[in-house]
């Protein structure tokens, strides 16, 4: 049996995609958590790690991709395989895919993606590739994110997912003035002149 970890911030998320997951007979639920807190002491509790994460983009207030340097860290601690992350989300924007796999992750599978997608992702993961639908194509928004600090991808990512500089601000524990500043270095980076021209990266 596969075993998997979910975290995502909706309950019924989880039990849909567990309940289906487990129904296959290949797969085990070692897991579940809705915050990056949860993610962390779920992990760290495990008396072993499971294979794959699922994990989505958004979990609430917080960027679920700040949990992959965290996995990083506590599979360094425990001299162990880190585990291979799906980031399952309901965002099907390139820039915010390109970041999910920059970051770390080995697959990206919609939330709106067949559930047969999920298990394809998984067994091209498993074999140790990587996983995109190339309906994205990744290829072309790939400069805008490379150009950008690790900073300035967190903040466009949140841009896009329609958040405003007050909240951007509190899910990344900074000020608004600072987001600002950020913002003003990436409209400088990318030519672009508004918001709403960043959603076109």
């Amino acid at each position: 049996m596969i075993s998997i970890v979910l975290i995502d911030d909706h309950p019924l998320a989880i039990n849909g995609i567990g309940a289906w997951l487990c129904g296959t007979g290949r797969f085990s639920i070692a897991g579940t958590a809705g915050t990056l807190a949860e993610a962390q002491s779920l992990l760290e509790r495990l008396e072993s790690l499971p294979e794959i994460v699922i994990l989505d983009v958004s979990l609430g207030t917080e960027d679920g991709l700040e949990f992959v340097p965290v996995l990083k860290e506590i599979c360094a601690k425990r001299t162990v395989v880190m585990p291979s992350i799906l980031v399952c989300s309901m965002y099907e924007d390139p820039f915010l895919i390109q970041r999910a796999m920059d970051s770390g992750a080995a697959a990206y599978v919609s939330k709106s993606a067949e559930a047969g997608e999920i298990i394809a992702a998984i067994d091209v993961i498993l074999a140790g590739n990587t996983y995109v639908n190339p309906k994205y194509e990744l290829q072309s928004k790939k400069h805008a994110s490379s150009i950008l600090t690790r900073r300035e991808n967190e903040i466009v990512s949140l841009v896009k997912q329609s958040l405003s500089n007050r909240q951007i601000a509190k899910r990344l524990g900074i000020s608004a003035r600072t987001v600002e500043n950020h913002l003003a270095h990436i409209y400088i980076k990318t030519d672009a002149g508004s918001r709403e021209e960043l959603f076109e990266l």
